[in-house]
């Protein structure tokens, strides 16, 4: 019986927690506008237009923490299923979140408009 206690002791300490992936980011580990565009970089879009989607994505940013919604435009705590309601699980496609948020704010996109 002492034997059984060990080795189950064992394994639960080897195994470790299961990483929760479904879950939405945290206000902390929102895209900042400078890895915003180290991104755009890396993805091929030219410097300049991925300056212009940074600073229009933290425009974005700060409009919506002003008026206490979510990265996506939602009320602040609001779930999704999936952890992101960019991800369409049905159709295996993905929005773009500025996108999304200007479809569901277009007071957003009135406050932050692209620039060339």
């Amino acid at each position: 019986m002492r034997h059984a206690l060990i080795l189950l002791a064992a394994a639960c300490l080897t195994t470790g927690c299961p990483k929760k992936t479904a879950e939405a980011p945290t206000p902390k580990e929102e895209t900042t506008s400078h890895d915003a565009a180290l991104s755009a970089q890396d993805s091929g879009t030219p410097a300049g237009e991925g300056g212009a989607k940074a600073a229009q994505e933290a425009c974005v940013d700060g409009w919506l923490k002003e008026h206490k919604l979510d990265r996506y435009g939602h009320a602040e705590g609001t779930m999704f299923t999936g952890g992101s309601p960019l991800f369409n699980e049905a159709t295996g496609e993905t929005r773009d979140r500025l996108e999304y948020v200007f479809a569901r704010q277009p007071d957003a996109l009135k406050a932050c408009p692209a620039t060339p």
